[in-house]
């Protein structure tokens, strides 16, 4: 850490001498305060001006209002805080980025929030597993539930199909009987008629006897009126 501290120290060094006496910021860029434990604020360009703020620990974000060289050649930058106090501090001790600890603590933020998505997305793919499991054993239900009633249907397609066997057969069986029921009309008209004839024959065969019993009477008669009217002759 000393040797990095160093290094930027050296290059921020060499930038400062490099830069004209009087650069003022063309607008407002940020600075931080490096890797050193604390950075005093001073009123002016030098150590003989007093401190306006003491402390400012490593990674303080100030912004940069101008950069100057004092007469010794060491570069200057006039900064304000987030308080807006303003005052001068040694170029070297700023950083144009912040701080490796700042930018090692932000990543560690990073994986952290990564970390707490990736846990929150694992319990997502979790439950939408076990949401997966809960559909697919109502899927098996449903189909298992479609088979029975296609197999209900089927049933009642052949019960209806019989039902419609057994409605023709009662329809063809009505005919027959209605046939069979006329043919036993005629049958028994016919039996009728054959009676009626058959007493009818009877009561003329009747007829004829007595009739022929009367002529026969009469005959007699009249034969025997003639023999009685010969025999006194």
């Amino acid at each position: 850490m000393d040797n990095t501290v160093k290094k930027l120290a050296l290059v921020t060094l060499l930038l400062g001498l490099s830069a004209p006496l009087l650069i003022p910021a063309a607008q407002a860029e940020s600075r931080y305060v490096s890797d050193t434990l604390h950075v005093p604020l001073r009123s002016g360009m030098g150590n003989q001006y007093r401190i306006v703020h003491s402390g400012m620990p490593s990674g303080t974000e100030l912004e940069l209002l101008e950069e100057r060289e004092d007469s010794s050649g060491e570069a200057w930058s006039r900064v304000r805080t987030s308080n807006d106090v303003e005052g001068w501090v040694r170029s070297q001790f700023l950083l144009a980025t912040p701080t490796a600890a700042m930018r090692l603590s932000t990543a560690e933020g990073r994986v952290n929030q990564l970390n707490t998505q990736r846990a929150q997305l694992q319990g997502q793919i979790s439950e939408l597993r076990e949401q997966n499991s809960e559909l697919s054993e109502q899927l098996e239900n449903l189909q298992a539930e479609h088979e029975a009633l296609q197999a209900d249907n089927e049933h009642i397609r052949n019960a209806s199909a019989s039902a419609l066997d057994l409605q023709e057969q009662h329809r063809e069986l009505s005919e027959a009987y209605q046939m069979l029921q006329t043919r036993a009309d005629v049958l028994q008209a016919d039996n009728q008629r054959l009676s009626q004839d058959r007493r009818y024959q009877e009561w003329l065969f009747g007829g004829g006897l007595l009739i022929a019993g009367i002529l026969l009477a009469l005959i007699l008669q009249a034969l025997g009126k003639r023999k009685r009217g010969s025999e006194w002759g």
